[in-house]
């Protein structure tokens, strides 16, 4: 029988876009049990209950895992709001609300392994770098636009109002003060041309990759990031969505659109945000996937990210090391 694929609605920046999930530990997690949790978070265009995008995820670990817990994050009151705040609120806001609701679930307590669908995984990041509390183990980002994006993102149907109006307004003046403050995707849009005035200007990205320069680089976020396992970047070979495509793995254009692959970035080369730490200790994995944003296929998460990110490790030692305990006692998915 031929394995489903799902085609997950894209998220593009983490709060206001899309619906983003995130995987928990279950209560008896610290004390070594394979159960893990997961707590989704919408993406762009979607919401934190969508059965057949997050949904069909889930179902997905909780047959790869039986006993997994999943326990979905809903920003605002209601499903339609959840969704409208895919692209209209402030993501600053958005990451300080799901740190608190985060520190006060009790099943989370010893952490967490964390998925995060396209702009939810940048949300993730920016969870790990701002709060990290309760901690995130093992974070795999999908098609997740790290660097920015240097045009507003597609939409999925032209009849989607919210959508052409985030579109709209981006390409009217993305670094005004009031769209800054309401549309989600300029907070991460960077302008290759006008670095300068973004630095200046937006109020979400900057902060993120400690771009602003010495003196106002946050050290915290950096030994924040650095306490990951893994860091895993999932890119689409077709991608079509996050513009340019190598923002999903660090990269970006310079001034003339020519793409600057991450480890010739200032972020990288400087270790703005401690991805070059992990990276030269073997703890970043770059996965490709074929198809087109968020083309999610079964074989993916069953054979790579479930085994390999996630599952419980069978081990015949009886001493295993902290990080593969912390492995086999936490779970986490966002998608937003």
């Amino acid at each position: 029988m031929a394995k489903r694929r799902v085609a997950l609605a894209p998220l593009l920046l983490l709060f206001p876009l899309a619906t983003t999930r995130a995987a928990i530990p279950t209560t008896d997690a610290g004390r070594g049990s394979s159960k893990v949790a997961e707590a989704p978070l919408p993406g762009m265009g979607d919401s934190c209950c969508n059965p057949d995008s997050m949904g069909t995820v889930a179902e997905w670990l909780e047959e790869a895992m039986p006993g997994v817990y999943v326990h979905s994050i809903q920003i605002g009151e209601s499903e339609d709001e959840d969704r409208n705040k895919g692209f209209f609120d402030v993501l600053n806001r958005q990451v300080d609300e799901v740190c608190t609701k985060l520190r006060e679930e009790p099943q989370l307590a010893g952490g967490f392994n964390a998925l995060g669908f396209s702009q939810g995984g940048l949300f993730l990041r920016a969870y790990v770098e701002r709060c990290n509390d309760p901690p995130v183990h093992n974070l795999v980002t999908f098609g997740s636009p790290h660097m920015g994006v240097a045009d507003a993102p597609n939409c999925n149907e032209r009849s989607d109002s919210n959508c052409s109006l985030m579109r709209s307004l981006i390409r009217t003046g993305s670094y005004l003060s009031w769209i800054q403050n309401k549309v989600v995707q300029a907070q991460y849009f960077k302008n290759p041309k006008d670095i300068a005035r973004y630095l200046d200007r937006s109020i979400f990205l900057p902060d993120v990759n400690n771009e602003r320069g010495e003196g106002t680089r946050k050290e915290a976020y950096k030994e924040n990031l650095k306490t990951l396992n893994k860091l895993v970047l999932v890119r689409f070979e077709d991608e079509q969505m996050i513009v340019p495509a190598e923002s999903t793995w660090f990269g970006f254009y310079d001034e003339s659109l020519q793409v600057v692959e991450m480890k010739e970035q200032p972020l990288y080369t400087e270790d703005w945000i401690g991805l070059r730490w992990l990276d030269e200790r073997g703890r970043v994995d770059f996965v490709r996937q074929e198809g087109r944003h968020m083309n999610v296929s079964r074989e993916l998460m069953d054979d790579t990210v479930i085994p390999k990110y996630l599952a419980p490790r069978e081990s015949s030692s009886s001493s295993v090391d902290a990080a593969d305990q912390q492995q086999q006692q936490v779970f986490g998915l966002l998608r937003r």
